[in-house]
């Protein structure tokens, strides 16, 4: 749980269109007058090279031209005022300071956005007019030059950012294939990743035909702290293979939560191997009032906007809605996830068949040095595995409904994959049906996969 907020700016309404060329630009309001009032003091007396074009400026141009002409469903559905963050960011990226100071010219005041772009606009506008300075007239103020030039807002900058590139990315089509996901079984109701370096959440839904579809691409807010979480009060949000296993709200929620939060069943396993503790991890929104947070604002938790947190809680089942958080998750390399699920499904069927065969040695080959299922350590496990095989003379075991996740991050046993299935035993003396969960890890690409951890699933997931 995390308690820590953002702003607290009011939805916008539309703002002013841009100005004509050669018109006088604006002065700064708002929230930006204290940041941007500092940065003209210093645009006296301050000598600076203008201010180049962002590198790699191209690119974006399509989006400028989407964006300028709004006939196109992606930007079709943006509220006006989310129309005009987009163009005044984009305009930065092209390195066009001016024409954000007068796109934002009369937009409203209470939005931090607007605010932080426009005092951002007004410090490249004015180191751009300062490289128009004489030297011999700016001589002695290269100190003052380069704290102008070092003050970036860029990193408060990263939510307008982050719209953009999904903007970008709805556009041509890109992020639409995760490579993670494997296979899914028909008890996955969906899957929402969390790319923590994109600022990310994407809902993947089945689509009706057998496939899956995306239904969200959305900025959300992570753990004020960067890498994965290993202590409680760290400040970092988990990396991993998760599931959501609850649902809170009304009187079981403070208000700074937003109306409802779905835990997620960290730690996990594989967590416990590695001695990770803390706990109370949600998807959670903001507080009431808040429509803006920075990229990195919980104390480990991830968060949504209310309105579309509200969307999608019908659809979040505990149990069978996965969550899969890393950062940089790969999408659209079809070959490398058919790689994937082809050598895991392998290893699956293979450790089935050598526990079929009562051969036990060969079973036992299948586990990890480090294996650990509840209390038992590899050594214990082996023992009571030999111990019943020894009285069975049959053993028949058949797998169904099987779940393959990747896990996108790098564990210290190396590569891993969350495998769940409904496995049905007999032999000829027992019998029964169970649901289980396997880790599976291997140091490399090549080796082998290995079991590091075993577990049967409670029936309510």
């Amino acid at each position: 749980m995390e308690d820590r907020q953002g702003g607290d700016a009011e939805v916008m309404r539309n703002a002013g269109v841009v100005a004509e060329r050669g018109s006088v630009l604006p002065a700064p309001r708002g929230c930006s007058a204290v940041v941007a009032g500092w940065l003209l003091s210093w645009m006296l007396v301050v000598a600076a090279p203008a201010a180049p074009a962002e590198a790699g400026a191209d690119p974006w141009r399509p989006v400028a031209r989407f964006l300028d002409r709004g006939d196109t469903p992606g930007v079709e559905a943006l509220a006006p005022q989310e129309r005009l963050v987009l163009r005044a960011t984009l305009e930065l990226k092209l390195g066009r300071p001016e024409r954000v100071l007068r796109l934002l010219d009369g937009a409203p005041s209470d939005d931090p956005l607007v605010g932080l772009l426009e005092a951002e606009a007004h410090r490249r506008a004015a180191l751009r007019a300062l490289g128009r300075v004489p030297d011999d007239y700016g001589r002695g103020l290269e100190r003052e030059r380069r704290r102008l030039a070092s003050a970036r807002l860029d990193p408060w900058l990263r939510e307008a950012e982050v719209r953009l590139e999904r903007l970008r990315d709805d556009l041509v089509g890109r992020l639409n294939r995760p490579v993670d996901l494997l296979q899914l079984g028909p008890d996955v109701a969906n899957v929402f990743l969390v790319d923590k370096a994109r600022s990310r959440l994407f809902a993947f839904v089945r689509d009706g035909a057998g496939g899956w579809r995306k239904l969200v691409d959305s900025y959300v807010v992570t753990g004020s702290r960067p890498g994965d979480k290993q202590r409680e009060g760290d400040g970092r949000t988990p990396d991993g293979v998760y599931r959501f296993v609850g649902r809170l709200e009304g009187a079981q929620l403070a208000p700074r939560y937003g109306p409802v939060a779905f835990p997620i069943d960290y730690p996990n396993a594989l967590d416990r191997i590695h001695h990770k503790d803390g706990h109370g991890i949600w998807l959670h929104g903001y507080a009431p009032q808040v429509r803006r947070r920075p990229p990195r604002d919980t104390r480990g938790c991830f968060s949504l906007p209310n309105d579309l947190l509200i969307r999608l809680a019908p659809r979040i089942l505990p149990g069978k809605s996965w969550v899969v958080v890393g950062e940089n998750l790969r999408f659209d390399d079809p070959a490398r996830r058919e790689a994937l699920r082809r050598s895991v499904a392998e290893a699956i069927e293979s450790w089935r068949r050598d526990w079929s065969s009562l051969d036990t040695d060969a079973y036992l080959r299948h586990y990890h040095p480090a294996f650990r299922s509840g209390r038992l350590r590899l050594a214990e496990w082996k023992w009571y595995k030999r111990r019943i095989n020894r009285g069975k003379r049959m053993i028949r075991v058949a797998l169904s409904d099987i779940t393959m996740i990747h896990d996108p991050n790098r564990w210290p046993e190396g590569e891993v994959v969350v495998v769940q299935f409904h496995q049905e035993y007999r032999s000829d003396n027992y019998s029964d049906r169970t649901t289980k969960r396997l880790y599976l890890v291997r140091a490399a690409e090549g080796e082998p996969w290995r079991i590091l951890s075993e577990e049967t699933v409670p029936d309510r997931g």
